[in-house]
């Protein structure tokens, strides 16, 4: 069973995507996020915070001082309420983050788009010195989740794009792109 195309961490010639400032004769040829494992994290822990309620609201609702309760049941209701809004809030935060926090590569130039896009780095792909994969961990061999290092001969020295699937099949598609485009040109 395939996975939703908004799930995929890893998608060749994706349809429909642009950015701004993108050429007429320029193609995105790889979108990239970081994997999904990486939201492992995160999405435990929001599992763990929407049980927590459901725990501790009998023993709030026992608490009593001179047989008198101390916390009414509406009062309750309306802290548990904003409990799993704040909580709503954190997950949507949290899921935002990794589906715009993207890496394009395009037949032009390699754009990375971080935090909604407040934070845009793109360079030529001439400018492209040294593209490296690398898996570390012995999860990341299992998985094949690695990460990316690209240096370049412009003002950001280097792009660093880490926790994303299949990272060799990244590395040779740049690679291949900067070869198709010339190579470096700046003689460096």
């Amino acid at each position: 069973m395939n996975k939703p195309l908004f799930l995929k961490s890893l998608i060749k010639d994706p349809a429909n995507t642009s950015y701004e400032g993108k050429d007429q004769d320029e193609t995105v040829k790889l979108l990239v996020r970081r994997s999904l494992l990486s939201l492992l994290g995160w999405v435990s822990l929001s599992v763990l915070l929407f049980f927590i309620p459901f725990f501790l609201t009998p023993y709030i609702s026992k608490l009593q001082i001179d047989h008198t309760q101390i916390i009414s049941p509406s009062f309750l209701f309306s802290i548990t309420f904003f409990w799993y809004v704040a909580l709503s809030g954190f997950i949507f935060q949290n899921f935002l983050n990794w589906y715009f926090e993207v890496l394009l590569v395009t037949s032009k130039k390699i754009i990375d788009i971080d935090r909604g896009a407040t934070n845009i780095s793109e360079t030529p792909l001439n400018n492209i010195q040294d593209v490296t994969s690398k898996m570390t961990s012995v999860i990341g061999q299992v998985f094949n989740i690695g990460s990316i290092h690209i240096q370049t001969a412009a003002e950001r020295e280097e792009f660093e794009f880490s926790m994303i699937d299949n990272p060799s099949a990244v590395r040779d598609t740049i690679s291949d792109l900067i070869s198709k485009n010339g190579g470096n040109k700046s003689g460096i």
